[in-house]
């Protein structure tokens, strides 16, 4: 018989068994080498091993189609079995998950033994059928000596194996059905990159203003600090002093000094990526060869396409949206959420970029925004791809949290074990200094809060919740717009395109716009929640912030007065009236923030970063730093007992991430009328992942519990009709051009921000 791995492509070509064997196993050992060469030869057996299971007479018939799916169709679990004989741990949670993700261990232990699967019974025919073709499986296969019985490492090391398989797989599978492999996009090469950022910093720095020369400096204390030895590194700079393109300086140089294959840049929030990627796209990329990828999901894929149907439907994405996949490019600008998750997914299509992490350097941008409750796992993995995968980090921030070891951060940094990059930041804050910072004294109703902001020809006021903004935006606009005055709102209720297009361009905005009415000097006031805080682009001349985070009131900072043409700006905190606060450890920070304001002077928060390591140190030991409090079990304890399963669903960067919904703005509704009149093609998939990126842009997160109330309202509709999908449409009256999303007139959960 010949044995196949997979049904016709649409050539009409099987998939002989030995090929894809050999060719996942010498893919799977060709990622691992650029890992550490000492796993090259556990991924290869892990190749060659992970589908065993079709050697089956039961399997072949299955895909010949002379009988349907069941229990005697399961491949995955044979070459687990036959990996657990061999002493071999990675091989076997790796070739069992390769299809349904990591197991926990004990699920795993199940699975072997289940009875319906008489794995133990049919390993003897499927080996010699395998030898046959591929030649003598190994007695054992040993673990590199740097495991030393460490079982956290072994956790890790079984992460690689899987990713390096999984990808393998994924590949191969796809170049069958496609006939054809991907197209390979271009190596980082740091020399040309870092001559593309000197043209283009030496442009910038062409006004010779004060500003110019200070980041200049700053620009080039990064490069020379590239030279340093791989490891743990801190970008300490005020907000104005160019940490994105000198933070990109240090990777290029570290790249160029140590050979590492790609720079992962991870930004907190969706508001901010697309900015950051198309300044560094405009300046390294500017041809769009795949030099610089974005990856980012509001999302998880809503379709829940088997594995053939997503790499059958691969010919139809570009290769610059397939290296998003797997993180095979030079520049990968990803968000925390990515980033995060993926190192402690179990699913295959999350896991796949794993190895690409390897010899990297990883850029933190706002670093001070890591999810607290993950720090602990966070620490301790990063530790790990640092000490043996050859991964340099950098945290870039101006509020600098520092991970300082502690009671409650046990897996924190020691004296010395992260350095700064920067050799005197505090003189730089002091140099940049632009604003003046007002503490509150009296709180303050939201009618009083209006008069004062119309005051002022230009003002951003920013909230600690949706409700909120509502609120002022509502009072503000109903009692005093003109003709003259534009009052704006900004919050996730909008979705991504509505707030850029609100927002307007960074360079040429459009009239009308928050950054067009900026530019022109006409009145402009916006009320907007915490998004615009960190990383955008605004520069006014008053800014009142409501208590908050100390690190998130430093960071509004950032939005007054940032070019330094002023020679104060003004920083208002206030206290509302209305003092409500987003759950959990925002409303603990803001305690804490309350705290520290009485016992610093202004002076010292303007221009002392070292405020912030305190402030975090005694954060940290107020809140969780391992998943919660009140689990019976840590993601670390998961970890240890090779739990896969139980870590990735503890560990989310956001609990409770709502539900997404699609809103008719702008091209949206084109999209939508698009999607649901396509026609069904045989072989063709009804809904794609490029109709995913392209509705990302049109997406808002609401709660369950509004959904329900949408969908009782009759405001919601399915995507598409008559599917599983659970993705809905908003209806015209639910969404406002100015708000967002309106739950009958009401703006939705005060938690989401």
């Amino acid at each position: 018989m010949e044995y196949l791995a997979h049904t016709e492509n649409f050539k009409g070509e099987f998939h002989r068994l030995e090929d894809h064997l050999r060719e996942v196993g010498r893919l799977a050992k060709e990622f691992s080498i650029s890992c550490r060469s000492d796993i090259s030869e556990l991924s290869e057996w892990a190749g060659k091993l992970h589908d065993l299971g079709k050697y089956l007479d039961e399997f072949q018939q299955y895909l010949r189609g002379k009988r349907g799916g069941g229990a005697e169709t399961h491949h995955a679990v044979y070459g687990a079995a036959l990996a657990t004989k061999m002493g071999c741990i990675p091989l076997a949670y790796s070739i069992a998950g390769h299809h349904a993700g990591l197991h926990d261990r004990e699920d795993l232990r199940q699975l072997i033994k289940k009875p319906a699967y008489k794995a133990e019974q049919k390993l003897g025919i499927l080996r010699s059928r395998f030898e046959a073709e591929l030649g003598q499986i190994p007695k054992a296969i040993p673990l590199p000596e740097y495991i030393q019985q460490d079982i956290l490492k072994l956790e890790v090391l079984t992460r690689f194996i899987f990713s390096s398989l999984v990808d393998a797989d994924f590949l191969d599978t796809e170049a069958h059905y496609n006939a054809a492999s991907r197209p390979k996009l271009p190596p980082l090469d740091p020399k040309q990159l870092l001559e593309r950022l000197d043209t283009a910093r030496r442009l910038k720095s062409a006004s010779g203003s004060k500003l110019a020369e200070i980041r200049n400096e700053i620009y080039e204390q990064c490069r020379r600090a590239g030279d340093r030895p791989q490891g743990f590194f801190s970008l300490t700079v005020p907000t104005g002093g160019g940490k994105t393109i000198s933070s990109m300086a240090f990777a290029l140089e570290h790249a160029l000094k140590h050979n590492l294959r790609r720079i992962i840049v991870v930004i907190p929030y969706l508001s901010i990526i697309e900015q950051n990627a198309s300044e560094y796209r405009s300046i390294l990329d500017p041809e769009n060869k795949g030099i610089v990828i974005e990856h980012h999901s509001a999302v998880a894929d809503p379709s829940e396409q088997e594995e053939e149907t997503r790499i059958t439907e691969a010919r139809y994405r570009s290769p610059l949206v397939l290296a998003a996949e797997n993180w095979d490019a030079p520049i990968i600008i990803t968000t925390s959420v990515q980033f995060i998750e993926s190192l402690f997914a179990n699913k295959p299509s999350k896991c796949r970029k794993l190895h690409n992490i390897a010899r990297s350097v990883v850029i933190f941008d706002e670093v001070q925004t890591l999810p607290t409750h993950l720090l602990e796992p966070l620490l301790s993995i990063w530790r790990e791809l640092k000490q043996n995968y050859g991964v340099s980090f950098v945290f870039s921030s101006a509020t600098q949290p520092a991970f300082k070891k502690q009671t409650n951060l046990s897996q924190g940094f020691n004296e010395g074990e992260i350095v700064e990059i920067i050799e005197d930041p505090k003189k730089y804050f002091k140099t940049l200094r632009r604003v003046t910072y007002e503490f509150p004294k009296e709180p303050l109703d939201w009618s009083v809060l209006a008069e004062e902001l119309i005051k002022h020809q230009q003002a951003l006021c920013i909230v600690n919740t949706r409700k909120q903004a509502f609120q002022l935006w509502d009072i503000i606009n109903s009692r005093y717009k003109t003709d003259d005055l534009a009052i704006f709102h900004l919050s996730s209720a909008m979705c991504p395109e509505h707030r850029l297009d609100i927002l307007g361009e960074i360079t040429n905005p459009k009239p009308g716009t928050i950054r067009g009415r900026l530019a022109q000097k006409l009145p402009c006031i916006v009320i907007s929640t915490q998004l615009v805080e960190a990383g955008v682009d605004l520069d006014f001349p008053i800014v009142w912030r409501a208590l908050g985070p100390l690190d998130s009131i430093v960071q509004s900072a950032g939005r007054c007065n940032r070019e330094g043409n002023l020679q104060q700006g003004y920083l208002k905190v206030f206290l509302p009236q209305d003092h409500k606060l987003p759950k959990g450890v925002y409303s603990t920070a803001t305690q804490q923030a309350a705290t520290m304001l009485h016992t610093i002077s202004e002076e010292e928060l303007a221009t002392d970063p070292s405020v912030f390591q305190k402030y975090f140190d005694a954060l940290y030991g107020l809140v969780a730093t391992d998943y919660s409090e009140a689990a019976e079990t840590s993601i670390q304890e998961d970890r240890k007992e090779l739990n896969y399963k139980k870590v990735a669903k503890k560990a989310k960067v956001i609990d409770d991430f709502g539900t997404t919904v699609i809103v008719p703005y702008s091209a949206a509704t084109e999209l939508i009328e698009r999607i649901r009149q396509r026609p069904r093609v045989k072989d063709q998939p009804l809904f794609t992942r490029e109709d995913l990126r392209k509705l990302q842009r049109f997406m808002v997160n609401i709660r369950e519990y509004e959904l329900k109330d949408l969908e009782r309202m009759g405001q919601l509709s399915p995507l598409i009709p008559h599917t599983n999908m659970r993705l809905y449409v908003l209806n015209e009256a639910s969404y406002d051009k100015n708000l967002g999303v309106l739950v009958d007139r009401r703006p939705t959960d005060e938690n989401i921000l």
